[in-house]
């Protein structure tokens, strides 16, 4: 079962990202939001079909790894395991999305998109207040990071957002950024 203190954590980091997210779109036109840098990188429209997909995509992936047998470590082996997760780096593109999360126009406009995001946001605030289950003793591997555990899973959606939130910044701020029509 999660401490208080982690639930309250997790609660914290997914609350706080659904808020940097609405607040990096806010503004951005529907036309803005289809501008695309490159052929090859995704549009802030993408990176938020993405992250609304995901979201539930992540929790599906710990309610997943509850069914595996449980595996309990030592604090010294968790705190170890930790450590090397925060220390490891995930360059852009060092670890691309499944297939599945991949951006496939499931929503014609941002605001649909952004709907669809805090709909998902608002399932996984509700697994992250309401599962007793041992997230701790859980554990899927990260194709970078290793060995993660169901609460790490579970705040690592609030960071998903948050890295794709500086992408989401990094387009609006592109000299090539499209400007809003006048109204």
């Amino acid at each position: 079962m999660l401490t208080e203190k982690e639930r309250q954590t997790a609660i914290h980091l997914l609350t706080e990202t659904r808020a940097l997210l609405v607040d990096a779109v806010d503004g951005v036109t529907d036309a803005q939001a289809k501008w695309k840098p490159e052929p090859d990188r995704w549009s802030i429209l993408e990176y938020v079909e993405h992250l609304a997909v995901a979201d539930d995509g992540l929790v599906a992936l710990v309610r997943r790894i509850l069914l595996t047998p449980a595996k309990h470590e030592t604090a010294e082996e968790r705190a170890e395991r930790e450590k090397k997760i925060r220390s490891t780096s995930i360059p852009r593109g060092a670890n691309p999305a499944p297939h599945a999360l991949h951006p496939k126009h499931r929503f014609p406009t941002l605001g649909e998109a952004l709907e669809g995001f805090l709909a998902a946001r608002v399932r996984t605030l509700e697994f992250a207040q309401s599962t007793q289950d041992d997230l701790r003793s859980h554990f899927a591997t990260h194709p970078v990071l290793g060995e993660v555990d169901g609460f790490q899973w579970l705040v690592g959606n609030a960071r998903h957002v948050t890295t794709h939130v500086e992408h989401i910044r990094e387009i609006r701020a592109m000299p090539e950024f499209p400007a809003a029509a006048a109204a």
